[in-house]
């Protein structure tokens, strides 16, 4: 009794006790700084679905996607309309579908992690999964508040290491929207309605979209720039928007979507808010 070892600094020790001739085993400890400890944060991913009305086979993603947020919390989606003769389509889809590369319908982007099939999500759950399962460097939290249809969204982002070039979008997404769908049988959600009849056509009739990207309430789809000064190993960046609500949309059925971005436009980690809520940081314990 009364022996005590200790270090001011970080390291790994070999230690034995010794009472007359007798001489313990060793022991190997790993004495570690607590505050150099790096942060880790869970990893959401971002899967962007590019579709629209007239495609027959876009139910077939949807409803994969839709499956899969029954199993994980971490999956982030993102419904962006194209070439519909109804008011779902995205003014910006375009820049989704150039910059990454997007070849046809449906098409879902999974986490920006490149052009063309490189970024394309297989539609296999292990894909997102996989991503999921690897802690982020990156931790995003959404605070957000309404007042009748003035909505105020503030991101935050903090880092557990140094970064340059980084941007962060705020997507206002709207759920529960009906619009008739065009189906290629049944891909999920029945085999639909032959509308006209004996025409082989089949739609699915007041079919409910989900998570439909209304606005970016940044510049666009691709982000604004995160100072690096505010990128830094423990920091915090900070960044308020407003906007007034069209009334053409629900207030009571939108959500939002924020994500930070490298340079090479992939995802470092994506967050879903409803409306109303201040978030933490989903900060893991090492």
């Amino acid at each position: 009794t009364g022996n005590k070892f200790k270090s001011a600094s970080p390291g790994d020790f070999t230690v034995y006790c010794k009472y007359n001739s007798i001489k313990s085993n060793t022991s190997t400890f790993k004495i570690v700084d607590a505050s150099a400890k790096p942060i880790t944060f869970t990893t959401n991913v971002l899967v962007e679905d590019i579709t629209g009305t007239w495609c027959g086979y876009c139910p077939r993603v949807a409803y994969k996607l839709q499956e899969l947020q029954k199993k994980t919390s971490q999956l982030v989606v993102v419904a962006a309309h194209s070439g519909s003769t109804n008011s779902l389509d995205y003014e910006k889809v375009d820049v989704l579908k150039s910059t990454f590369g997007v070849a046809g319908f449906p098409w879902g982007i999974l986490n920006r992690k490149g052009t063309g099939d490189a970024g394309r999500w297989g539609e296999g759950d292990a894909q997102i999964t996989s991503i999921a399962a690897s802690p982020s460097k990156v931790g995003v939290a959404i605070e957000s508040s309404i007042t009748g249809r003035d909505l105020t969204v503030k991101i935050k982002a903090k880092f557990s290491e140094d970064y340059t070039g980084l941007k962060y979008v705020i997507y206002l997404l709207e759920n529960d929207l009906k619009a008739t769908q065009r189906t290629y049988g049944d891909l999920g959600y029945g085999i639909g309605t032959e509308i006209p009849s004996g025409s082989d056509k089949w739609w699915l009739v007041d079919f409910e979209h989900k998570h439909v990207l209304r606005k970016a309430l940044t510049s666009g789809p691709l982000g604004d720039a995160i100072d690096d000064s505010s990128s830094k190993k423990g920091s915090i960046f900070e960044k308020s928007h407003t906007y007034t609500i069209p009334a053409a949309y629900n207030k009571d059925k939108m959500e939002i979507v924020a994500f930070v971005v490298k340079s090479d436009k992939s995802v470092l980690n994506a967050r879903y808010s409803e409306f109303g809520k201040t978030q933490s940081f989903q900060e893991i314990s090492n």
